[in-house]
């Protein structure tokens, strides 16, 4: 038996001890239970020499320490940092502590975008839809997904990526309730909407200057991010648009087209990815985006030639193809278990986006990517 010498500290007059105290002889002194009643009797033990088994010692200490949080999955880490958006961007500009929550965001979004890009997307993709009021902070939190994503595809350093994540994340700052209310509304927006709407850049811009942000790169990437090459755009209609702004334009637009409104559905991921690469002409940023998206990106419902369905897990060697969890039979039947297919076999191969997507809602990421844990 190895025994530790107690202190003062660890006794407790008044309180039943916790373990057995014995002499250095290991004879037992007190059992486990008994009470020392006053400040002298436990002098006079201290004195004497009061030990105890380092072993039952150590046993009432793990009981007595709180549970261990289990670590939180990456599902549950995407759901937290649109709840820790929505917490902090709205006192944007009042107190230090939400400038501090936002860069904080920011890197939690890196460390994700870093520990599974594809679950990231596959979040992204397959947004809770039924949630319009939280729209404008997921979509903050998505658009900064895959920003960063364009970034590193784009090869650009760290710290220009950590600028596009902050300013994905503070763009609509100004208007992120807004955001919600009209993404919920069944009616076209109203006239003070779309005044609200066209002034938001620099609004959001203001409030990042009055929170204390001095970092000129995502002060304009916040307000040059509806700015177009051409002069079209606004708050200024100027032509001159930083590369940040046009990466976050893009993803903002992008992430906005496949978001569905009370008023409208979404674009296919196909479509989407078509109209901007038109508008892009086929330029740097939208060929970027295509290749880190590919086709059809996790978290896309698909056909196969086999006749089966399913969820795009991951993304593939080439654009057209991807990992796929199969959902259904060849008949088109819902199925419990999940058959992953290599789209690049011809039996797999996608033959195109399935139109159906009632099955969806009973495909959890959970079942295509296990119980993902990331602790960073």
């Amino acid at each position: 038996m190895q025994l530790l010498k107690l202190v003062e500290s660890k006794v407790r007059v008044g309180v039943p001890l916790p373990w057995n105290v014995r002499n250095q002889d290991c004879t037992l002194l007190l059992a486990r239970g008994h009470v020392i009643r006053n400040d002298s009797q436990l002098e006079a033990l201290l004195e004497r020499g009061m030990f105890v088994d380092i072993e039952e010692f150590k046993a009432v200490q793990a009981l007595a320490a709180p549970a261990a949080k289990p670590p939180e999955s990456i599902y549950t880490r995407w759901a937290l940092a649109i709840d820790a958006l929505e917490s902090a961007l709205p006192h944007l500009g009042e107190t230090s502590d939400s400038l501090d929550a936002i860069q904080a965001l920011a890197d939690e979004i890196l460390e994700l975008a870093d520990a599974d890009p594809d679950i990231g997307l596959f979040m992204a993709v397959r947004q809770d839809h039924a949630k319009h009021l939280r729209y404008g902070y997921s979509h903050a939190v998505y658009t900064a997904l895959l920003g960063i994503l364009m970034a590193r595809q784009l090869g650009w350093a760290a710290v220009r990526i950590r600028q596009i994540a902050l300013a994905a994340l503070t763009m609509n700052a100004s208007i992120a309730e807004l955001q919600g209310q009209m993404a919920a509304q069944d009616y076209p927006a109203l006239d003070r909407q779309r005044t609200q709407i066209r002034a938001h850049p620099a609004l959001s811009a203001a409030l990042l200057e009055k929170a204390g942000v001095t970092d000129a790169e995502w002060i304009a990437a916040v307000m040059q991010h509806h700015e177009q090459p051409d002069g079209s755009g606004y708050p200024h209609g100027i032509s001159s648009v930083s590369d940040t702004a046009q990466v976050l334009r893009m993803a903002d637009l992008f992430m906005a087209r496949i978001s569905p409104r009370q008023l409208r559905q979404p674009l296919s991921i196909q479509d989407a990815a078509r109209l901007m690469f038109r508008d892009d002409k086929g330029g740097p940023f939208s060929t970027a985006t295509i290749k880190v998206l590919g086709i059809y990106p996790p978290g896309d419902f698909v056909k196969l030639a086999s006749g089966e369905m399913g969820v795009v897990m991951r993304r593939g060697a080439e654009a057209r193809t991807p990992l796929v969890a199969a959902v259904t039979d060849s008949q088109g039947k819902s199925v419990t278990s999940t058959l992953q297919r290599d789209t690049s076999q011809a039996a797999y191969a996608i033959t195109g986006p399935a139109t159906d997507r009632s099955l969806l809602a009973r495909v959890p990421p959970e079942r295509l990517y296990g119980y993902a844990v990331h602790t960073g």
